[in-house]
């Protein structure tokens, strides 16, 4: 049996991805453990081992499931609206759960366990969809030859993190849209 496919008793992952991002906002991550997570969802902590044999599976799992859900790929529609629909989704995501995701980004570079769970099941995947959309946009030629996407695609979390720490404005889609339109397209857009 993968660990995919290990069953969780009563309570269901809803409980556990709960209760596991309660551990991490209230103990942070140094504090996080199977114990607490277990203690505070009801479930077994040798079943949460099972499953998800690192603190750092678990945690990444639970924002997986409930607040860092990679968005899709927002298909051929042009640069400017399949930015915007990304950036959008991430400033929603920064606006609801700003806290816990600059606690989060404090912490990885302190934890390499951390760090590379979340790059294989957060960063990566979105990663990817940045390649399509830049991919389809230099097919299109809208995009310079001498842009840099991988400067976009670590500038943008990095915005939001930075928003979601002052807020000021909070991440929202107006502010998602602002920064698509005078920050991001002007560096990658061929001039007119």
């Amino acid at each position: 049996m993968s660990l995919t496919e290990t069953t969780l008793s009563d309570p269901g992952a809803g409980e556990i991805y709960a209760a596991a991002l309660r551990v991490f906002r209230d103990q942070a991550f140094p504090r996080f453990t199977h114990e607490h997570v277990a203690e505070l969802s009801g479930a077994r902590e040798d079943e949460l081992r099972c499953r998800w044999p690192r603190p750092a599976d678990l945690l990444v799992d639970a924002l997986a499931h409930g607040i860092l859900v990679n968005p899709e790929d927002p298909g051929d529609r042009g640069l400017r609206l399949e930015l915007l629909e990304v950036t959008i989704h991430m400033a929603t995501e920064f606006a609801l759960h700003g806290d816990l995701l600059v606690a989060l980004m404090s912490r990885l570079p302190l934890d390499e366990e951390l760090n590379q769970v979340f790059r294989e099941r957060i960063v990566l995947p979105r990663t990817e969809i940045a390649r399509k959309i830049f991919g389809r946009a230099m097919l299109r030629g809208e995009m310079r030859p001498d842009a840099d996407p991988r400067l976009v695609f670590s500038v943008l979390p990095a915005l939001m993190t930075y928003r979601a720490m002052i807020r000021d404005p909070a991440p929202d889609p107006a502010v998602a849209e602002h920064l698509v339109d005078t920050l991001i397209l002007p560096h990658l857009l061929l001039r007119a």
